[in-house]
């Protein structure tokens, strides 16, 4: 935060909310809500800072949970553990663990608060374990007139707050159901794209783990299998992939920065000579756990080394995802295909050329999740706002109105291009939600100054901010030492 702006994670949201509070215990967060009731004032919160839009954007008051951060209750034989909701994914691994405990499931990042992951539907990519918000059996939280409620397995308004996106009240505790220790093993495979996309959904259902990333420039698809192993030590490929990342010095990825970068543009100017090289580099950065045998958490977290080494200004990430039915991705992927190779063919070359696709089985107990009633699968496109984004808007909202058509549902705390509802209509739990944050807050407290409204008028970067992504190269906050769970 510096004169009074806020940004989020990945640099690509800034907003002046009229206050920060962050609270240093729960009466202390009461007393906040109160306050802002009384004054007329709406309230939203933060954790970890991690969404791409405007879902905690407020003129009003910004309260940071951070603070509330502690371990309530862990119960090994149940599998059961209650939290502070300020903590993040990263702590409450290392808690859940020295217990025997681990999640089933986990994303790609662990510095989010896991009451924002929750808040947005944030998932991994299991047709056996779903999102973190499907594991949530209870949680306690501040209601808009500052007093405190628990809501427990068996409350009809649980569904509601799992998947809140900050807009009903401001959550304290969460328990959670985990599962015992597991390790894991990584295998990929290498796949023409057309027969990748016709057997992916058949290896999501038979197995644990799948997900898959599509790369259009070579046409090629690479399938990530997390099998379970007896293993219980981390092997040589496991060791070298850390020591990748843990071993250069902060200049070395400052200069990597750098070079990404350039090479970036490098690839803008000269796409169709460049294209398949290219390719290559991006293929090379995101599947290097071939043959990793690693606790469970471990490998899920394949971003881990990867965030506190990366500049965000430099590598602005625009991350596009939908939720789409998973019976409609053959469909979508091929159409998909398709449209990206007529982009091609009229020069224009996505800046970051990688599709991202993870599953989930339906959530028949969350009102508004990203996989509520239907089995889903997380269609994901990245573009790099820093690199010539002007250029790159046509092509994104092309492949996002190809995601609508398709009845994708636009993930809660990613990147969109356009300001389209038409996702509303794929959520049969829409207007129960509405009610229901009409009664729990009839005031609009939490109703933050957009409503649903997270996508709308986000910034386009059509002028990159040059100057300070040239200074950011030099600022020691841009760069985090890694945190090795």
């Amino acid at each position: 935060m510096t004169d009074g702006f806020v940004e989020n994670a990945w640099r690509n949201i800034r907003f002046r909310p009229a206050e920060v509070v962050r609270p240093q215990s729960v009466e202390e967060l009461q007393a906040v809500v109160r306050a802002a009731a009384a004054a007329g004032r709406k309230v939203r919160l933060v954790g970890g800072g991690h969404s791409m839009n405007h879902v905690y954007r407020t003129d009003g008051v910004l309260i940071d949970i951070a603070a509330l951060n502690g371990v309530v209750a862990i119960d090994p034989a149940a599998g059961v553990a209650t939290i502070e909701a300020g903590r993040t994914i990263g702590d409450s691994i290392e808690a859940f663990a020295a217990a025997g405990l681990h999640f089933p499931t986990l994303g790609s990042w662990y510095t989010q608060s896991l009451a924002g992951a929750i808040a947005t539907s944030t998932h991994g990519s299991s047709m056996t374990h779903g999102s973190l918000s499907d594991i949530v059996l209870g949680v306690e939280a501040v209601m808009a007139d500052g007093s405190l409620r628990t809501f427990g397995a068996d409350d009809p308004d649980l569904p509601v707050l799992r998947c809140h996106l900050g807009q009903i009240a401001a959550l304290t505790k969460i328990t959670l159901q985990l599962t015992p220790e597991f390790w894991l093993r990584c295998d990929t495979e290498t796949l023409p794209a057309p027969a990748a996309f016709k057997n992916i959904v058949k290896r999501a259902r038979a197995h644990e783990y799948v997900n898959m990333l599509f790369l259009p420039d070579l046409d090629d698809a690479y399938v990530r299998m997390l099998e379970r192993t007896d293993a219980r030590e981390r092997n040589a490929a496991a060791v070298a992939q850390e020591e990748k990342f843990t071993k250069p010095s902060t200049l070395r990825h400052r200069i990597e920065d750098v070079v990404v970068f350039t090479l970036a543009h490098l690839y803008q100017l000269a796409p169709r000579l460049l294209s398949k090289w290219y390719g290559r580099k991006v293929r090379a950065a995101f599947f290097d756990d071939q043959g990793v045998v690693d606790k469970s958490y471990r490998v899920f977290l394949y971003d881990q080394y990867r965030e506190p080494t990366e500049n965000h200004r430099l590598r602005t990430i625009m991350n596009v995802e939908y939720a789409i039915d998973i019976d409609r991705l053959e469909d979508l992927l091929a159409a998909l295909r398709s449209l990206l190779s007529e982009q091609r063919k009229q020069g224009r070359y996505i800046n970051y050329p990688r599709v991202h696709v993870r599953f989930a089985p339906k959530a028949p107990d969350t009102l508004i999740a990203l996989n509520a009633d239907r089995d889903t699968a997380y269609v994901g496109i990245y573009v790099l706002g820093s690199v010539r984004h002007k250029k790159q808007i046509p092509i994104a909202e092309e492949v996002e109105r190809l995601f609508i058509a398709h009845g994708g549902r636009p993930h809660w705390g990613k990147y969109s291009y356009l300001d389209d509802e038409a996702y509303r209509a794929t959520y049969a739990g829409l207007s129960a939600f509405a009610a229901a944050r009409a009664r729990l807050d009839p005031t609009g407290v939490f109703g933050g100054d957009r409503g649903m409204d997270m996508f709308r008028d986000l910034p386009r970067f059509e002028r990159p901010p040059r100057r300070q992504m040239l200074r950011s190269v030099f600022e020691k906050d841009e760069y985090q030492d890694i945190r090795l769970l």
